[in-house]
């Protein structure tokens, strides 16, 4: 009685274990599939002060861009 119940409940978690990996794979492929562009678009900004600023500027350099929009 309690033999085949508890093979099926440990059958069950096995499928949905063997999904959940498969789930990962193939987002993991897809992930690394995607083609990441090489050269980041060139633009120019204008600071508070005057000074304009362009991406190619810091060429070859780690750049962080925070984009703060105010109203």
């Amino acid at each position: 009685m309690w033999g085949d119940r508890w093979k099926g409940f440990v059958y069950s978690k096995f499928i949905m274990f063997a999904k959940i990996i498969v789930a990962l794979a193939v987002l993991a492929g897809s992930a690394f599939s995607a083609e990441i562009p090489r050269k980041s678009p060139d633009f120019a900004v204008q600071l508070a002060g005057g000074k304009q600023v362009k991406v190619s500027d810091y060429r070859g350099k780690v750049l962080c861009l925070v984009f703060i929009l105010t109203t």
